[in-house]
């Protein structure tokens, strides 16, 4: 079934009811991040969105940054990113696209743990599954086409310090803003220790995301 977005920055956007639990749809899913995020957002952005799910902060980004902007959607599990490709030809975005990847540090092909939830899949040594991997450099550089990032919404569990080593170089050129969702506290103080060395600060947000901006 095929149903609207009921509230949040994807309000009114057209989303398949079993693509996950009721409360994307309806709009309470982590209401309070989706809304800080696309706060932080503006038209024209270019939006990296590295574990992009099923795309419900992908629709609300692809409002937000407008058709001067455009949102890469990064999601390694084929079942999700089949859903991503179904939202955008739903709501007819061409500002969005779907890299079927994970993000790590380096370009080639990693063990997966997709035993659990699919909201919760990740990389692992353990994994049954493998996926493919890229870093951000490496999907920068590859294509003349792609548009550098002035965001990067982070939410990959464990893999977030590979996420920044491997896009030191597009970080250090082009300075993107970053919104992390944190998970483990040692991951979280690695990645800032690797941002502040590039030259960013912090904004602990009361969700218990990090916004990060290049220091003027």
């Amino acid at each position: 079934m095929v149903l609207p977005i009921v509230q949040g920055p994807a309000r009114g956007k057209r989303w398949v009811s079993n693509a996950a639990s009721n409360g994307y749809w309806l709009g309470f899913w982590e209401i309070e991040n989706q809304r800080l995020f696309a706060a932080h957002l503006k038209q024209g952005d270019v939006v990296y969105d590295i574990g992009a799910h099923v795309g419900l902060y992908m629709l609300g980004a692809s409002e937000k940054v407008g058709f001067e902007g455009y949102v890469y959607a990064f999601e390694p599990l084929q079942r999700n990113a089949q859903y991503l490709r179904r939202h955008i030809e739903l709501n007819r975005l061409p500002n969005c696209s779907v890299v079927e990847a994970a993000v790590c540090n380096s370009t080639g092909r990693r063990r997966f743990d997709a035993s659990g939830c699919h909201s919760e899949a990740r990389l692992s040594v353990t994994g049954s599954a493998t996926v493919p991997t890229l870093s951000i450099d490496e999907f920068l550089s590859s294509e003349s086409s792609r548009r550098p990032p002035t965001v990067i919404k982070v939410d990959a569990p464990g893999a977030e310090m590979e996420i920044f080593s491997g896009g030191q170089r597009t970080l250090t050129e082009f300075g993107p803003r970053i919104f992390l969702f944190s998970y483990y506290e040692n991951e979280n103080r690695r990645c800032r220790e690797l941002l502040s060395s590039l030259g960013y600060s912090f904004e602990q947000l009361a969700s218990g995301a990090t916004w990060a901006e290049k220091r003027r």
